[in-house]
């Protein structure tokens, strides 16, 4: 979500289902470039690929299935939904909304952080490595607190890579064109 992340309307809701129609609380979502994004995600695998970072067969493993999945599924832009996160710690709009414009200054960091590593794989391991054991560098303090082993997804790690959970289902009904901005 790298790729000039900017803050959007949500696809998947449009206001809670207890509010009347005419007073929806707005909720927001992200959407960034596809091309910048998965440009710096296959270099970001490549780094831990390297035998420096310390990467498990399984990332490795969950990262080419990651690869496979987005070439398969390749866009001009990717939309990421956050309200159902967003809604475990908010529910008023302008709250909802500055965790939303807080997770897009992330992405754009998390972006800056893997521009920064060098060239050379086996340097940008290295440091990569360091970077995620202890904060040495404010444009990678982003990468600080990540792991690369097998529980670098699991629910109580405080910066999950979510590289391992991919799928063709969508939960929800979007709208088309005309319904959304009937619905704006």
């Amino acid at each position: 979500m790298s790729g000039s992340p900017r803050l959007c309307a949500s696809l998947i809701s449009n206001g809670f289902d207890a509010e009347p129609d005419d007073e929806k609380t707005k909720l927001y979502a992200i959407s960034s470039d596809f091309e910048t994004g998965f440009v710096r995600l296959k270099r970001f695998f490549s780094i831990l690929k390297a035998p420096e970072s310390d990467a498990v067969p399984r990332l490795i493993a969950d990262m080419e299935n990651a690869i496979r999945f987005l070439e398969e599924h390749t866009d001009r832009y990717l939309l990421l939904e956050t309200i159902e996160l967003d809604m475990m710690t908010e529910i008023e709009e302008a709250k909802l909304r500055a965790r939303v414009e807080t997770e897009i200054k992330s992405c754009l960091l998390v972006g800056a952080a893997v521009d920064a590593l060098p060239e050379n794989v086996n340097e940008a391991a290295t440091l990569l490595k360091k970077a995620t054991q202890q904060k040495c560098d404010a444009t990678l303090d982003a990468l600080y607190g990540l792991r690369f082993d097998d529980t670098c997804d699991y629910a109580r790690v405080d910066h999950p890579l979510g590289v391992s959970e991919w799928s063709e289902i969508l939960y929800f009904g979007l709208w088309n064109r005309a319904e959304f901005e009937a619905n704006s």
